[in-house]
């Protein structure tokens, strides 16, 4: 007999499909398993990696061989038995630089597919860049910017404007190809350094294009930005560490240069931060970053922690209109499918709430943040119910600082995670003290301003029916006339009281407070 949360779990599962994506890399082999919605929405399950390194399997006749493969195909295998017992209903296999610009691609490419029972697509130089923009570009709320991919055996560098993608273009040369030919054993001298540096810059002066965007970001994906990152956080204690969104200043880049390269390898791969099966090839990678960084003169680098696999996802589910126009939006909307066990119809009307309120005070700061901000908190603010109802907020505030929400900077993270889960007891505590190496001077007062709107907006509508259908808000002298407009108020009485307390703390009025009449 099926029980009530098989039920549940069943009926989800109808309105979803699984999908696995397998990237076979020129340094690396990866599974991801997503659940998807019906609108594009997607949900990582499941990742596996092998380190496989086939751009080191190359001949110097520029061939695979089929016994190299032979190793390759046990894992397939695997990665196959892992989606059959996940119920995935589609695989999509793509094979990027090392299989790609194999002499003998479509022989290696045919063997594969036939052994494996999985059927292998060859990712072009094209395609690679694209994708890579189309995770970069659905996972930041930007317009203009620059993408470099730096996979084992290939580089590729896109140029999108308006959230459009440009150009691109894909080189031949990666970060393990490149160890093999320029150092010894990953260690490194300045003459081979150098060597790199021109050979990576004769190849970006033949594309017009890569100096037209002087000044834009440059959006970085793969394992080099990424443990560049890892890297730079250890350094700094920084106190949030996540991959994805973490900014990499110029200053930081050129330490990089002047410290990795003269690091042996035997010292480099026991840096804290960095995976031992990238201690050797960690300086190649920085090198072609490095110098693309500067050919393109862009203004910072920041990591992204979707590309290529999230790319061949959107252009899966949605090849017809893959870029969204907002990946905040996008980002919320998925969360709430996956995650929030309540209407957005709900949601959305204690935003309108809030916004009655917030509208009574003057702009002071950056108004149109402050709303995104409270939108987020709104929207997300019931998330940590899914662990313990009683003690949500707390949870709320953890699952907000790592959860998958696209289209914020990391201290708007922090903040929007801040003001969700504000509580009564948040009032008489500094709030940024742990994040004050991310977070403004400023920031303390407006996540107790912030906080404690969002909280009396959630408290105006605590049933959760509407009963206060709007809030009528004027500010004079010093006193808030608040109106609340709707039915009669009978139950969250109590939970309006206390959080009118804080509010009124926090924006230093006093508040005379109407209900609505009961005839």
């Amino acid at each position: 007999m099926i029980n009530l949360l098989e039920r549940e779990y069943i009926q989800m599962r109808d309105d979803l499909c699984r999908i696995g994506i397998i990237d076979i890399g020129s340094n690396s082999i990866r599974l991801v398993i997503y659940d998807t919605t019906q609108a594009g929405g997607y949900k990582i399950i499941k990742e596996c990696k092998y380190s496989a390194r086939l751009s080191e399997k190359i001949t110097k006749e520029g061939r695979l061989e089929k016994k190299d493969m032979d190793t390759i195909i046990p894992v397939l295998h695997q990665f196959k038995e892992i989606c059959d017992d996940f119920e995935v209903d589609n695989i999509r296999a793509g094979a990027t630089a090392a299989i790609r610009n194999a002499a003998n691609s479509a022989e290696i490419i045919s063997y594969l597919s036939e052994a494996s029972s999985i059927r292998i697509e060859v990712i072009s130089g094209h395609q690679e860049a694209y994708f890579g923009f189309l995770g970069v570009i659905n996972a930041f709320d930007i317009q203009d910017g620059f993408v470099i991919d730096i996979g084992g055996g290939s580089t590729e560098v896109t140029l999108f404007r308006g959230r459009r993608y440009q150009h691109s273009i894909s080189f031949p040369f990666g970060a393990v190809n490149t160890n093999l030919m320029f150092s010894q054993g990953g260690n490194w001298n300045a003459d081979q350094v150098r060597k790199l540096q021109l050979y990576v810059t004769g190849r970006l002066v033949e594309h017009d294009w890569l100096t037209t965007g002087n000044g834009l970001p440059l959006y970085g994906l793969g394992g080099t930005l990424r443990s560049l990152g890892k890297l730079d956080q250890k350094n700094r204690e920084y106190s949030l560490p996540n991959s994805h969104g973490y900014v990499l200043e110029g200053e930081t880049i050129e330490k990089f240069m002047e410290t990795l390269p003269a690091t042996p390898y035997e010292k480099r791969k026991d840096l804290d931060g960095l995976s031992k099966s990238r201690g050797d090839i960690i300086v190649s990678g920085l090198v072609i970053f490095h110098t693309v960084y500067h050919y393109i003169g862009a203004s910072r680098a920041v990591i992204s922690g979707e590309g290529l696999r999230e790319g061949m996802l959107h252009d899966l589910l949605k090849p017809e209109q893959p870029v969204r126009d907002s990946a905040l939006e996008y980002s919320l909307d998925t969360i709430i499918r996956f995650d929030i066990r309540t209407s957005k119809r709900h949601l959305d009307h204690i935003y309108k709430l809030a916004l009655g309120l917030l509208g009574a005070f003057e702009r002071e700061g950056d108004r149109e943040e402050h709303e995104m901000l409270i939108y987020v908190a709104i929207m997300l603010h019931r998330t940590g119910s899914n662990i313990n109802y009683y003690q949500s907020k707390r949870h709320t505030r953890y699952w907000l600082m790592n959860s998958p929400i696209r289209g914020l900077t990391h201290r708007q993270l922090i903040l929007s995670a801040y003001i969700a889960s504000y509580s009564t007891k948040s009032r008489k505590q500094k709030l940024s003290q742990m994040h004050k190496d991310i977070l403004l001077a400023s920031d303390e007062e407006w996540i107790h301003k912030l906080g404690t709107l969002v909280q009396l907006s959630i408290a105006l509508d605590s049933t959760e029916i509407g009963i206060v259908s709007g809030v009528n808000a004027r500010l004079h002298n010093n006193t808030l006339d608040l109106e609340l407009q709707g039915g009669q108020v009978l139950i969250g009485l109590e939970d309006i009281e206390n959080a009118l307390k804080a509010f009124r703390n926090a924006w230093s009025v006093k508040v005379k407070l109407g209900f609505p009449s009961s005839g």
